[in-house]
């Protein structure tokens, strides 16, 4: 089985319904609070941990986010390296919503940003080289942990959101897969290009297989060897699209897994059309981590929608 060693964010996220955003100097009373689970590194692990995927995960909470990491054990990760710190607190979000549904976020990344040079190398001590290392950008030291997984000899799978401007700078050609949607493609290429161009540019620069998100419209894919193709979104009534996007590159792990076994474009677009499916899955129910489905899920969703 394919070893997946992931690095990521672990957030809480606080959401309070408000009749309106708060203005300087109010004070506001909340009609109602909701304490949710998050984090791009939870999804993510979340989503490849459902598809079949075995994974570590390395990352640190507060004392307040060792609920995450017990529910991590209980979805099946090795949590061996994910730190307590006791005197830090989790990364967490303070999410205002109005009645109309537009929303305002406060975030602080907390124990995201204590991801220290020890932990990382400690963690990726006993990883063989050819395993997977998936990372987003809501850690500290991304570029320091890409070199350090290419310098094992590991295929770094890299989503790079949120986008910074100091991600212009990696070298993309330390990157096995590039899993981006198109306005993180936009920043990283200066230009709004058509899917197909901005994948191709991406990928022109060194990386192995480039999945460029589009949403409702699906997605596409290229390969350094010049192979490309396309897998359309599924069509079904989105209830709440919150995690579709982790949900997809999480499953996506498992087709670039199948891919770097076969050498096969086609083991590649058909792990694509899984993940496509599980990312419309995921869109049918409220909510990140819950709305997250299964493998045995997804495989009767692509049965029922077989052409």
């Amino acid at each position: 089985m394919t070893q997946v060693h992931a690095i990521g964010s672990l957030n809480l996220d606080y959401v309070y319904k408000v009749p309106h955003f708060l203005r300087p100097g109010e004070t506001l009373e909340a009609a109602h609070r909701a304490v949710h689970w998050g984090g791009k590194g939870l999804n993510q692990t979340v989503a490849m941990l459902r598809s079949g995927l075995s994974v570590r995960h390395c990352g640190a909470v507060g004392p307040d986010g060792t609920p995450l990491r017990d529910f991590l054990v209980s979805e099946g990760a090795d949590v061996s390296h994910l730190a307590v710190r006791e005197m830090e607190a989790t990364g967490h979000t303070f999410i205002q919503v109005t009645p109309d549904g537009e929303n305002a976020i406060l975030y602080y990344p907390g124990t995201n940003h204590a991801v220290t040079d020890e932990l990382a190398r400690e963690f990726l001590a006993t990883a063989r080289e050819g395993d997977f290392l998936v990372l987003q950008n809501e850690v500290n030291g991304t570029a320091r942990l890409i070199g350090e997984g290419k310098r094992r000899g590991l295929r770094v799978v890299f989503n790079p959101s949120p986008f910074s401007p100091e991600l212009r700078s990696l070298e993309l050609s330390d990157l096995y897969a590039l899993v981006l949607n198109e306005t993180e493609a936009a920043e990283w290429t200066g230009a709004e290009l058509a899917p197909e161009a901005a994948a191709k540019a991406l990928s022109d620069k060194g990386v192995a297989v480039v999945i460029l998100t589009l949403g409702a419209k699906g997605l596409v894919w290229r390969t350094r060897g010049g192979a490309s193709g396309s897998v359309p979104a599924f069509k079904v009534e989105a209830v709440d699209t919150t995690g579709a996007g982790d949900t997809l590159a999480g499953y996506a792990v498992g087709a670039l897994a199948e891919f770097a076994q076969s050498a096969s474009t086609k083991d590649l677009e058909e792990g694509l059309r899984t993940a496509a499916a599980a990312a419309a899955l995921s869109v049918t129910k409220e909510g990140a981590v819950p709305s997250i489905p299964k493998r045995a899920d997804v495989e009767r969703f692509l049965t029922e929608h077989s052409a």
